[in-house]
């Protein structure tokens, strides 16, 4: 991609107002789309909120969607004008970009379908190397609050600066690691008006103070508990103590299972491997029976641990063959991924999700003291309610029920017991759960994955 040979920031309103004249002196028409363009991409702000993103953005966006034409080649003529006005301007790598086969794909493909265009769009946006990337320990949100939004911007601008300088070479050896290390160091940076924090910090603040705001809007009792939660999910969580013993049920299992195990006709795991299991018992199992399995379903710790370290993505079934993955494989080795994984994966998103994540918060305001499961279930569903929750039952909508929130919870606790991070006391006349010790560090860490993670929605 060539280098502008002038900047933005370096421009005056009087250098765009000479670059639209000189067009002018060869074609009126051409001159007034030309400042069309410009107003469009600085929005009154000057030629200093030009940028390599934001161009990109009006080329294979906001021009195939937000412009109500029936004109034929609107799209490329567009193009076109802006890669005039860049080349009066010097701004040479935009031109260049209005220019290039990858714009003219982008409005080909919108040409055709919404859809095709979108896909073509982002393909586009990743091939550019000025799309921020996700990290492993930060994941840009489809919704940003403004913080993020900046950041966001702000990440895109140090990309632009490496494109330019060389720093960064798209197609070049390793260059994705480099944009990574890239956009690490851009959000570790100063943040500019924040004292002590960084955009990275300021993200994960905003994050939060939209969680507790969300909860507030529609429960007093839901945004009293977050806000007192909050500070503690400002920083990362430290593990608990004796984390290799804690998650042994699932590196040892993955362990057991090797690179893959061959599958029943019925999808599950064969019958030897099954009596391996058994007879070793990575685990400690209340129900277990003496009597040896006829199939995974006997056992029940191996069908749960198996179903959970699918949705994981620590093993995925491939026709008769359940195939460990490089996830997998590093977890069985690495007992702190496969903590992070519990904490991000412990239920499904969506109803499952949100009902462990409530009885955390109830759990952990009540300093993890054991709670009565009936009063449990009725102050999760009374909170669904108040947020909004609904299901649908026999074609009509309700609020859920305390047995709704009975069968979500009951997975996800099960899993948090095995690895002793919860507790379950009593019988089916009187049960309770509470929290051990080692459980508060995870119960927040589960929290704060959903408190400080992206958003794909506004609420």
């Amino acid at each position: 991609m060539a280098p502008n040979r002038r900047q933005p920031w370096d421009l005056t309103d009087d250098d765009v107002s000479a670059a639209i004249a000189r067009i002018s002196k060869h074609d009126e028409e051409l001159a007034r789309e030309a400042q069309h363009v410009y107003d469009t991409l600085t929005w009154g702000e000057g030629p200093g909120q030009l940028r390599r993103a934001g161009v990109q953005d009006w080329l294979w966006y906001r021009v195939p969607t937000k412009y109500m034409t029936d004109e034929a080649g609107y799209m490329g003529r567009l193009a076109d004008t802006a890669a005039v006005l860049f080349d009066e301007l010097g701004l040479d790598g935009y031109a260049e970009v209005c220019r290039d086969e990858r714009t003219a794909a982008v409005h080909a493909a919108f040409d055709r379908s919404d859809a095709e265009g979108l896909e073509a769009m982002r393909k586009a946006r990743d091939a550019s190397g000025i799309e921020p990337p996700d990290l492993d320990d930060f994941v840009w949100g489809q919704t940003m609050g403004m913080e993020e939004a900046t950041a966001h911007a702000t990440v895109e601008d140090a990309l632009e600066t490496a494109l330019d300088s060389g720093d960064l070479v798209v197609g070049g050896r390793a260059w994705r690691a480099r944009q990574r290390a890239i956009t690490a160091a851009a959000l570790d940076g100063r943040h500019p008006i924040e004292p002590g924090q960084s955009w990275r910090t300021a993200v994960v603040t905003e994050r939060i103070g939209d969680w507790v705001r969300n909860g507030s809007m529609r429960s007093d009792r839901v945004g009293r508990r977050r806000a007192d939660i909050a500070n503690r999910l400002l920083h990362p969580i430290d593990p608990p103590p004796n984390l290799t013993e804690h998650m042994a049920p699932a590196t040892r299992l993955l362990d057991l299972l090797g690179d893959h195990q061959p599958l029943t006709q019925a999808g599950y795991l064969n019958r030897a491997f099954v009596v391996r299991v058994h007879e070793q018992r990575p685990w400690e199992d209340p129900l277990r029976t003496r009597r040896t399995p006829r199939s995974e379903t006997d056992e029940i710790v191996l069908h749960r641990l198996r179903g959970w370290l699918e949705c994981a993505g620590a093993l995925r079934k491939r026709g008769k063959v359940l195939r460990r993955t490089e996830r997998g494989t590093a977890m069985t080795n690495d007992p702190l991924l496969a903590w992070a994984t519990l904490i991000h994966s412990v239920a499904p998103e969506g109803w499952d999700r949100f009902v462990i994540d409530d009885a955390a918060e109830i759990l952990i305001e009540r300093g993890g003291a054991p709670v009565a499961t009936g009063d449990l279930f009725d102050e999760i569903a009374t909170d669904a309610a108040d947020l909004g929750w609904r299901t649908t039952d026999g074609g009509a909508q309700r609020a859920p029920s305390v047995d709704d929130v009975r069968r979500a919870f009951h997975n996800s606790w099960a899993l948090l017991d095995l690895f002793g991070f919860a507790s379950e006391h009593g019988d089916w006349r009187d049960r309770a759960v509470s929290v051990p010790p080692a459980g508060e560090s995870t119960l927040l860490a589960m929290l704060r994955a959903g408190a400080a993670g992206p958003k794909s929605r506004p609420w």
